[in-house]
């Protein structure tokens, strides 16, 4: 299948005239549509704006005057997104099913790039778990076994990509929204700083710890879309003074200085495959001469306190819907948020003030190292329709994911990369974490991860 093949082997296949951005289009169109029913991982394809932008790449690739990298690249983003044209529901039979009038900043600036966008990825209800699934729109699937979750809440996206529809598509990171996914799906995903994606149009009530970010099939196109899409904006405060970077060139892993989280605050917790996926990781570094130095931080801590923050957000997007159409929420999400339903002044400014010693905490870690090391989960995907594993002790899908709300709390870049263990029927994550602004660090151990490591997509030989 044409689209399956990676950005650089399309694009020369667009300048031989071997085949064209809308033969590309239609080969990605077909196969979404023949996955839709096992998977369910699109909420809105179009076909007929696809195909006209794909039309207008090719002219311009036949003319010699593509517009850059990503010119006539089929993509797609999540639910949450603002794409003009299209509606945002955001997961929710309650929310408005009109066309919104303006894009997102970063959805401008892929059109303006030439990506062919091909529709939306589903989500749960406003992007408040850890698994995709709502109650309107049924449950999204695991493309290496259907009978699991692809984790969430950018599912879609992550189902997307693994099952080799697109190679790149954009969701959105609130507490590990990409990373969970990512893990789950086998596929490679980037929860940039804060601010590197603009996030406009704004406000959130989500106390800025929601990114917007990718997941991809490689970590070379993951570059390639960031490249894109970061970068400032006047429209938002927090994209400003941010350090510059191209993402053309990364710096040399060789060159960064390793830190692994000290064990005891996390392999009690986790499956013994990921415990296997680390310490096997950890060898490959080893061979390869890196010097790798404990770190310390209350990770568990730092991540209960950033799920604070989220919840909130997730109440407010709750107490936004009219009377009239509670009834219709999803009501675990209900549930979910009675946790923070009567949080106080007193209560908000002690947790604000936690934050701040948290982060702290965590970027003086990096004055000793470069990037920090850790599993992105304890645990391995589990049965679609549920929220935690079975036999949890917990209902609670907080409680499997103690790893990934810390980075969104400090707003540092975190990268998921799959690896597969030996003899393991299902990938895992590993975590790499950097100080604020320096994305380029996490991309470069990704990039040397995934030369001894390659990543591989559902259905490939």
């Amino acid at each position: 299948m044409l689209h399956r093949r990676s950005f650089e082997a399309l694009r020369a296949g667009y300048r031989s005239g071997a085949w064209s951005p809308v033969e590309v289009a239609e080969s990605a169109l077909r196969h979404a549509q023949q996955v839709q029913g096992e998977l369910n991982a699109f909420a809105w394809l179009d076909p007929r704006r696809a195909l006209s932008a794909a039309a207008a790449s090719a002219r311009r690739w036949k003319s010699g005057a593509p517009i850059g990298a990503l010119d006539g690249m089929p993509l797609t983003v999540k639910e949450f997104a603002a794409v003009q044209g299209w509606p945002t529901r955001r997961g929710s039979r309650v929310t408005s099913a009109e066309p919104v009038p303006h894009s997102a900043v970063f959805v401008e600036r892929l059109l303006d790039a030439g990506v062919v966008l091909l529709g939306k990825t589903r989500a749960p209800e406003f992007n408040w778990k850890g698994v995709t699934d709502s109650p309107g729109y049924g449950l999204t699937r695991n493309p290496w076994d259907a009978r699991l979750t692809p984790g969430g809440s950018s599912g879609g996206c992550a189902a997307a990509v693994a099952a080799g529809v697109v190679r790149v598509s954009l969701g959105s990171d609130a507490g590990g929204s990409v990373r969970i996914p990512a893990a789950f799906t086998g596929t490679v995903a980037l929860k940039p700083s804060f601010g590197r994606i603009p996030q406009v149009p704004l406000p959130s009530a989500f106390f800025n710890v929601t990114h917007t970010g990718p997941i991809a099939a490689s970590v070379g196109e993951l570059a390639e879309v960031m490249r894109v899409v970061g970068g400032p904006h006047a429209g938002d405060w927090s994209s400003i003074g941010l350090r510059a970077l191209s993402f053309d060139q990364v710096p040399s892993a060789r060159k960064l200085r390793i830190g692994l989280l000290a064990p005891d605050r996390w392999e009690r917790a986790c499956d013994p495959v990921v415990r296997q996926g680390m310490q096997e990781t950890l060898a490959l570094l080893s061979e390869d001469g890196f010097e790798i130095r404990t770190m310390d931080f209350d990770v568990r801590r730092a991540s209960q306190v950033g799920a604070f923050f989220y919840t909130l957000g997730c109440r407010a997007a709750v107490r936004a819907v009219p009377e009239e159409l509670q009834d219709q929420l999803d009501p675990e999400l209900v549930r979910f948020v009675r946790s923070v339903e009567e949080v106080g002044l007193d209560e908000l400014v002690a947790m604000q003030q936690q934050r701040d010693l948290l982060a702290a905490e965590i970027h003086a870690a990096f004055d000793t190292v470069d990037v920090v090391m850790l599993p992105t989960l304890p645990i391995l995907p589990f049965e679609a329709g549920r929220n935690v594993p079975e036999g949890s002790p917990s209902s609670d899908w907080m409680s499997w994911n103690p790893f990934t709300p810390a980075f969104n709390l400090s707003q540092m870049p975190a990268l998921s990369y799959p690896v597969w263990p030996r003899g393991a029927a299902l990938p895992m994550g590993v975590q790499f974490v950097a100080a604020k602004g320096f994305d380029d660090h996490v991309l470069a151990v990704a990039a040397w991860l995934e030369r001894r490591c390659p990543i591989r997509l559902a259905g490939e030989t």
